[in-house]
């Protein structure tokens, strides 16, 4: 009986212990909740008192600026768009001025309008990589986030102003592409306009909200890096595929597989059943359109909040930088300043190495492994060898860049006059992008002259050694993809190739060493018939100018020995200024 006593009052203390603690349990989770209801409300009174401070001194001059930026907004909209879209609107309404067209139109119609939704969706997300549609101003990014406020008041008007303007663009396109239907006849202003309007709209709200997934998440930014080639070719092949609509050569079952193949396809269904086309299940495409772009921006508003400071001050100050490098005509600073938005340890946004955390890439572990050279005339060779590895994509887009070159070098060679001088004219403009693309390294070291403070010969001699690298793997490849020509129109393709590459280096190379633009140059003023800012964005690109118009010259000429003389000719010339140019000579 007494073991009996002792066991009950034993399990009498464990129960009374066991309510003791989760008394205090429940006690300290409700101090924790309270504390955070406290810590949450005051939170919230130090962003209303930081808002209304705000606002008593400076919502008047931002309602100012906001005011005149809508009114500028709305003058030009109205003067440009607005009147076009009056004549466009009386021309419809007495006849259909486009009818002669309206076959082509109606068989290039889907694969160019899911054309144009893919596009929509891929330039916004490769736009949320260095900026995004939340970008508050410097100020607010540099001084606000710091302040132990929330960030949801703070961020998302900002959210909104994006969505008000991808939802006017959106407007004023379908619009467009509505009076163009009409204009040819495929059916009706009203129900055009409500077929091609409610699509846009959803399109271009999605594109905001997957931005805002890309620019808050890394390993989103992450994937739109890995998939930009692949959007890249996508939209190749999708204008392919119109153009071959076009001339008659339709592919209907790609053309439904695209229709259903993501929102891209879904917003063309409802276009293509106001123009009288069969698509049965458009309702259901529009619907699941409509759901996934809520969905989208419910969950794009909840992640507004979450935003890294850290990235909203990158993107602010990448921002700013782009606008001062596009108001003083200088696209290489506007790149660089796009190319820091990611902050250290981020992707490069022209596509170049993987850095996390200072661990480099597989490009760079490759390229790692190539071993100095012993001569030091060898190594800038050596260095831009290394780059290029490091960053296999420049190569490989620059072969890409030389296709559709390609191409017009063919057409140039099947025609005469005007038409075969503007083939080479658009040959030698894609032959320049290509040569860009491998000129990297030498962007880099007339950026920054600490990077070539190791070598003792002149910045001008480094010049030249960056040109060689570039010219040798541009002509082996305007050679080898030049053979097609040489077969079909032009055996002595592959030697104009060889010896057009050094030129469309040189002329690269020119634009990378330039100086400043002259200051009288920017602000001529009447001496200029105020055409100062057109001279400046000249002075930038004299270089390429210079190698691509003179390149066309010359091989529009009829005989082949005298174009090949000339453009050895045109090359020493051209070296001889790229000296002159990075000596600073010039």
């Amino acid at each position: 009986m007494t073991g009996l006593a002792s066991d009950a009052a034993r399990a009498e203390a464990g129960a009374e212990a066991d309510a003791r603690a989760g008394s205090e349990a429940r006690a300290g989770s409700e101090a924790r909740a309270g504390s955070e209801a406290r810590a949450g409300s005051e939170a919230r009174a130090a962003t209303r008192r930081t808002l209304t401070w705000l606002r008593e001194r400076r919502g008047a001059g931002r309602t100012r600026r906001l005011g005149y930026r809508v009114y500028v907004t709305t003058v030009l909209v109205a003067g440009w768009y607005g009147l076009y879209a009056v004549g466009a609107f009386a021309a419809v309404r007495q006849g259909a001025p486009l009818a002669g067209h309206a076959a082509l139109i109606a068989r290039v119609l889907p694969s160019g309008l899911v054309l144009l939704g893919l596009a929509a969706l891929f330039l916004t997300a490769r736009d949320a990589l260095w900026r995004g549609p939340v970008t508050p101003p410097r100020a607010d990014a540099d001084w606000l986030l710091a302040l132990p406020v929330l960030r949801g008041p703070l961020l998302r008007p900002w959210f909104a102003l994006s969505v008000c303007a991808w939802t006017l663009a959106a407007v004023l396109l379908g619009f467009a592409g509505a009076m163009l239907l009409a204009a040819a006849g495929l059916a009706g202003i009203g129900a055009l306009t409500l077929a091609c309007l409610v699509p846009a709209v959803c399109v271009g709200l999605l594109a905001v909200a997957c931005a805002v997934v890309v620019e808050g998440s890394r390993r989103a930014a992450a994937l739109v890096h890995r998939c930009t080639p692949l959007a890249g070719l996508a939209l190749l092949l999708l204008a392919g595929q119109a153009a071959l609509a076009g001339a008659g050569y339709r592919q209907l079952p790609l053309e439904h597989v695209l229709l259903w193949s993501g929102p891209w396809g879904w917003a063309a269904q409802p276009v293509l059943a106001a123009t009288g086309r069969s698509t049965p299940l458009w309702q259901g495409a529009l619907a699941l359109l409509v759901a996934t772009t809520g969905a989208a921006l419910v969950h794009g508003v909840r992640r507004v909040p979450l935003l890294p400071a850290a990235t909203l001050r990158a993107r602010a100050r990448a921002a700013s930088g782009v606008v001062a490098g596009l108001l003083a005509a200088d696209l290489r600073s506007a790149k660089l300043s796009a190319s820091g938005a990611g902050g250290a340890g981020a992707l490069d946004p022209v596509g170049a190495v993987a850095v996390r955390g200072g661990a480099a890439g597989a490009g760079a572990r490759r390229a790692a492994r190539l071993r100095p050279p012993r001569s030091p005339a060898l190594l800038v060779l050596w260095r831009d060898t290394v780059a290029l590895f490091a960053a296999p994509r420049r190569p490989a887009l620059a072969v890409a860049l030389l296709l559709p070159a390609g191409a017009c070098a063919l057409l140039a060679a099947e025609t005469s006059g005007v038409r075969a001088f503007g083939a080479t004219l658009v040959a030698a403009t894609w032959g320049c992008a290509a040569a860009s693309r491998l000129l990297e390294p030498a962007r880099l070291d007339a950026d920054d002259v600490r990077r070539t403070a190791w070598s003792p010969r002149p910045p001008a001699r480094l010049a030249l050694d960056h040109a060689v690298l570039p010219s040798l793997l541009l002509a082996a490849a305007g050679a080898l993809l030049s053979l097609p020509v040489a077969v079909l129109a032009h055996p002595a393709a592959p030697l104009a190739a060889l010896v057009a590459a050094p030129v469309l280096v040189t002329s690269c190379l020119l634009n990378t060493y330039r100086p400043p633009p002259p200051v009288a140059l920017l602000f001529g003023g009447a001496a200029l018939a105020d055409f100062g800012p057109f001279f400046t964005v000249v002075w930038n690109v004299i270089g390429p100018l210079t190698g691509i118009f003179t390149l066309a010259v010359i091989w529009s000429l009829p005989t082949l020995w005298l174009p090949l003389s000339l453009t050895c000719a045109l090359t020493a010339a051209l070296l001889v200024w790229l000296h002159r140019r990075a000596s600073g000579r010039e």
